[in-house]
């Protein structure tokens, strides 16, 4: 099978990245096949049917034209990519091959962000879109991910019918390429309108409205992607200009030069920029990863000092803040939120107590757009939709995670702290008064190779099997396993069902809060997520990682 695959390596786009891998890498791309899974394909560039290359981009091409053919013969697919390496080849490569099928394929003209992706695909009233990404993956890295006509990624239903297809398709290198050009002319394949693209930044601008006070000074980067300048557009069309650009990180690189890692989740990413900060005197600093769905902050305060946020703190934050800001113009509408059900404790404390309806999702920002897409029609106020990993939604115009539309609301409310004397900490430390002072973190331990993952599914099993009464020193009072179903009220022995889809998670639930795991859908590793009201956090997941995670 090697050879046959070594002897196209001209065509597979990869040739660069293959000849540059040492043996073993080379070779574990032949050893497995890549999955399409609930968060589409994703995996590292090479040769193989376990890497990403031109044949791989085909096959998925290839099942999802024949997937839409079944459901709506002549479907319209937007496509956009963002700016890692092979991106664009790979939009073409898939828009080609949907023309062979005589669908309709959208294409951006240059890199764009993802929720405009979700954007397009409903303000086009497409039957798809495709967006090229692995969001903040390392650079080696590149992914495909499947929208549907709602501009949310596709549920698992679908999802599973979209693979299936997919897996029908058993040799990629069989697959013709198809020809972008002739598809062009033919006009199957077209540009994106760039009426689209404005439609976007109005719907962003509306949003925010307006940003009064310029008190506060910005530090933006793109960490090397998509959301530049088109962020600096928007503040500039709202009138905010107290603002400066790291140049140097935000220069659309695949290789992402100036990061170990393109993601603002990291607080190392902010080094550069926190340099620029220093530098200005800037109170605020702000960074997207390379498709702009994310986004990370660090405050900066009088003395020189300085506070990173993690996601779960940004979201209480912005929760509160939406609040404040949307309740007198939507005083005859009911409030709502939604989150995913590993993020903070706190959220639901800081929910009900500013009553606002709370909807609690499985991990994924799909499960939140199905909420949003469920409550369209009627008259009810999206406050926030928030994942712990630094996902945020206001409005749902789009329908993922848009920290384009989010970084002009922070400006503006850091702004408006800054008029009363207060800053993000100030708030934070409001909010913990009311909601009590819960710690977040997550681990995500590393489970490489077969061995690795047997591992990680003995762990999670054990856990099933054993169900232990303590954890850490913290009694359990309930355990939700979401993949038997059940949940389980130790203290009354009572168990019942579970009320969200099926999923490998295990929720330990506690007086102090919970402890969550879960493998990741994506890499060899599982998320551990901890959102505990105890002293000391770092005793605990030390604990944890010595008893259940070092054997």
């Amino acid at each position: 099978m090697r050879i046959k695959w070594e002897n196209k390596l001209e065509e597979s786009l990869v040739s660069d990245f293959y000849n540059n891998q040492d043996e073993t890498s080379r070779a574990e791309g032949f050893e497995e096949t890549l999955a399409f899974g609930t968060a589409g394909i994703r995996g590292l560039l090479g040769l193989g049917p376990g890497r990403l290359n031109a044949f791989t981009v085909r096959k998925v091409a290839a099942g999802l034209a024949k997937y839409l053919n079944e459901h709506k013969p002549g479907s319209k697919v937007v496509i956009h990519f963002d700016t890692r390496f092979l991106s664009e080849e790979f939009a073409h490569e898939i828009a080609a091959i949907l023309s062979q099928y005589d669908l309709q394929a959208v294409v951006g003209k240059h890199y764009n962000s993802t929720p405009e992706l979700s954007f397009a695909v409903r303000y086009l009233e497409a039957d798809a879109g495709v967006m090229i990404t692995a969001s903040h993956n390392p650079k080696e890295y590149n992914g495909i991910k499947v929208y549907g006509a709602d501009g949310g990624q596709l549920l698992p239903e679908a999802s599973e019918m979209l693979s299936e297809y997919i897996n029908q398709i058993e040799d990629p290198l069989e697959l013709e390429g198809g020809n972008f050009e002739e598809g062009l002319s033919k006009g199957l394949i077209t540009y994106l309108n760039p009426q689209v693209s404005d439609a976007y930044r109005k719907a962003v601008e509306s949003l925010v409205q307006s940003i009064p006070s310029q008190q506060d000074k910005i530090v933006l980067t793109s960490l090397h992607g998509t959301s530049l300048p088109l962020l600096s557009d928007i503040l500039d069309d709202l009138g905010y200009h107290n603002y400066v650009i790291e140049e140097e990180q935000s220069r659309p690189d695949g290789s992402f030069p100036t990061v170990a890692y393109a993601n603002p989740e990291e607080e190392q990413a902010f080094d550069y920029s926190l340099r620029l900060a220093e530098k200005e005197n800037a109170q605020l600093v702000l960074a997207t990863d390379p498709d702009a769905d994310r986004f990370g902050m660090i405050e900066r305060y009088a003395d020189g000092s300085y506070r990173y946020f993690n996601g779960n703190e940004i979201g209480l934050l912005l929760l509160k803040l939406r609040y404040d800001n949307i309740k007198e113009q939507s005083e005859n509408q009911s409030l709502y939120m939604v989150k995913s059900i590993v993020s903070s404790a706190a959220s639901d404390r800081l929910a009900q107590a500013l009553e606002i309806e709370n909807h609690t999702v499985l991990t994924g920002f799909k499960y939140i757009s199905e909420i949003l897409q469920k409550k369209e029609n009627f008259n009810e106020t999206l406050v926030l939709g928030y994942e712990e990993s630094h996902g945020y939604l206001a409005a749902p115009f789009s329908r993922d995670k848009d920290a384009i539309q989010m970084i002009p609301l922070v400006v503006k409310y850091k702004n408006q702290l800054t008029k009363m004397g207060k800053n993000f900490q100030d708030l934070l430390n409001e909010i913990y008064n009311i909601t009590g002072t819960f710690k977040d973190c997550t681990i995500s331990p590393k489970f490489e190779g077969q061995a690795g993952r047997q591992k990680m599914n003995d762990l999670l099993e054990n856990f099933r099997v054993n169900t232990p009464d303590e954890i850490c020193g913290l009694k359990v009072k309930r355990v939700e396993d979401y993949q038997t179903e059940l949940i389980t009220d130790i203290e009354n022995e009572e168990k019942s069902a579970t009320v969200l889809p099926k999923a490998n998670l295990i929720r330990f639930i506690f007086e102090e809060g919970f402890i969550a795991l879960r493998p990741s859908g994506t890499e060899p590793k599982i998320k551990v997520y901890f959102s505990l009201n105890v002293g000391d956090l770092t005793q605990v997941i030390d604990e944890f990682r010595s008893t259940y995670l070092s054997k």
